[in-house]
């Protein structure tokens, strides 16, 4: 479970540029349905859904996601962001945002549950239809996820660039799709 002290508890995140500029400008960032894909909207929606049923408002926007911790363990951060960006979301940048956040925003599920619920919804025959929204760990390589229904400067401990790893980096240098320009 996440480390909770004094009734808030340690996150860490990745983000795009423009959310930190948001965050910066503003002092909050909500997400855009715009920004997420087409065929996770309704996953999306039902998680929203269920953290308004708790009293967490993401107003009409989608969920941040984040993962419990300080974002220290080297291995298990890059494992995790590998795992969830694209080339093309690590060639657009991206940021590693640590938080503390207060435990009375925050939805924590199991994310093997969110994938086998992500699977049904991507109309996979073995996919489960009902979110099991207790939190429970469900295998022994499963970790927690924990949504927040925004980004407030006031939550960030810590906000720097994450590169790439090597490997991706040079698939990002090889694809002239993905090849920022050069300034």
């Amino acid at each position: 479970m996440p480390d909770r002290s004094a009734n808030k508890v340690r996150l860490w995140t990745l983000q795009a540029p423009e959310a930190v500029a948001a965050v910066r400008a503003s002092g909050r960032y909500r997400a855009d349905w715009d920004l997420v894909s087409a065929n996770f909207r309704s996953a999306y929606r039902t998680m929203a859904a269920e953290m308004a049923r708790r009293g967490i408002d993401c107003g009409d926007a989608p969920p941040v996601w984040c993962w419990p911790g300080r974002g220290l363990g080297g291995r298990a951060v890059r494992r995790t962001a590998n795992a969830l960006l694209g080339d093309h979301e690590w060639a657009h940048g991206r940021w590693m945002l640590k938080l503390l956040v207060p435990e009375s925003v925050t939805l924590v599920t199991s994310y093997s549950a969110w994938n086998d619920h992500l699977a049904c919804a991507f109309g996979e025959p073995d996919g489960i239809a009902e979110m099991d929204w207790t939190g429970r760990l469900h295998t022994d390589w499963d970790e927690h996820q924990v949504t927040i229904p925004e980004l407030r400067s006031e939550w960030i401990v810590r906000a720097r660039p994450y590169p790439s790893d090597a490997e991706t980096a040079a698939r990002i240098a090889a694809d002239p799709l993905l090849r920022i320009p050069e300034r």
